[in-house]
């Protein structure tokens, strides 16, 4: 099988390391790989190290001419039979391109942002073009379900996706002292870029209702200018000197190692990459109701409570630090759920199903 794959891999190595390892566990199965997309140095190299074709070509608009012309000669001249798209930029090029040509298309879908009623959904993933949709949760894969109608609801195609706790094996603790964290605190952790989605205010103010004698470091990674009125929740706190905003880190695994909690106080979440990140370093989880992630834990490997509710938050915190042996004992069963449910042989090995289903009808439509 000849696939061609769009993505952007410029940024934080971290952000689509399920993706590209993904395409490099299909290699090694096997399957012929061809990569358009943006690339940094490091990505490129682990693509290239493994034999897979990198094409430096990308978008620049949501109709693009000559990406589009570009892709209808990548198809013809490496006889493509899928083209799987991972960006949503390229999508809407990709359905053009592929216009008449007898290739299959597939897309990723990560949230719950679609919606039947909104015309803009019929340019990508809701276009007729579109033959199948991978979604990385079973609550995003019943949402893309209700957004289709009759026999296109096939199209939706459940595949979580997949982590390997190896990736995150050489991140080296970070040492909190640095910020004049005594090495005896607790720290607790959230990382996320601010959004209204990612409920990042009901962490803070869970801090408003925390009340235990230990030394609890709240840490907030990620870029926060989407939000001036952070600065002045923190400034409400009673914790307001243990909160500290480092803002975006090229590896949270560091800062993960040496949490002691993770957070996710989301009000929408389709999977959760920074959860199975933090299931990857042993670490619990607490986290809202708020989707698909919460399919991440079970009652052995974290923490369940309700949407936009700092009361709740600050409870299950305190209950898991009063508790030594369960949040210790909780961090290795979420390490343990990562190879159990969510590891990524898994999503190669189903993935690698789809593709040769896919490859199968297309054979059989140019028979």
């Amino acid at each position: 099988m000849n696939i061609l794959s769009t993505g952007d891999y410029t940024g934080n190595i971290t952000y689509t390391i399920a993706q590209f390892e993904l395409l490099i566990g299909l290699k090694k199965q096997g399957v012929n790989i061809f990569v358009v997309g943006r690339f940094s140095d490091e990505i490129r190299l682990r693509f290239t190290e493994n034999n897979i074709i990198c094409i430096d070509d990308f978008p620049n608009n949501k109709i693009d001419h000559e990406y589009i012309n570009n892709i209808k000669k990548y198809i013809h001249e490496y006889k493509i039979e899928i083209l799987h798209v991972f960006v949503g930029k390229a999508l809407r090029n990709c359905i053009i391109a592929t216009k008449n040509l007898s290739v299959k298309l597939i897309t990723y879908m990560g949230s719950t942002s679609l919606h039947w009623h909104d015309p803009s959904s019929y340019l990508t993933y809701l276009n007729p073009r579109v033959d199948k949709i991978i979604c990385n949760s079973s609550s995003v894969y019943q949402h893309t379900r209700n957004q289709l109608f009759g026999n296109n609801k096939k199209k939706a195609v459940h595949i979580y996706k997949g982590y390997d706790p190896k990736w995150f094996i050489n991140s080296i603790p970070y040492d909190f002292s640095e910020l004049g964290i005594h090495k005896n605190s607790k720290i607790v952790c959230l990382a996320a870029n601010y959004l209204k989605v990612k409920g990042i205010e009901y962490y803070i103010k869970s801090t408003y209702f925390i009340n235990s004698k230990k030394n609890i470091q709240f840490i907030l990674l990620g870029d926060m200018r989407g939000n001036k009125n952070i600065p002045k929740l923190i400034d409400k706190s009673p914790y307001k000197k243990n909160i500290h905003l480092l803002g975006s880190k090229p590896n949270i695994g560091s800062y993960l190692k040496s949490s002691d909690i993770y957070i996710q106080s989301s009000n929408s979440e389709g999977f959760g990459r920074a959860i199975t990140e933090a299931m990857c370093c042993k670490k619990p989880i607490i986290m809202t109701d708020a989707g698909g992630c919460t399919e991440l834990i079970d009652k052995n490997s974290g923490i369940i409570v309700p949407k936009k509710n700092p009361k709740a938050i600050a409870k299950a915190i305190e209950d898991l630090l009063s508790d030594e042996k369960r949040l210790n004992q909780m961090g290795e069963n979420a390490y343990d759920r990562i190879y159990e449910k969510f590891h990524i042989e898994k999503t190669v090995q189903e993935t690698l199903k789809l593709y040769r289903q896919q490859h199968e009808e297309l054979q059989k439509q140019n028979m």
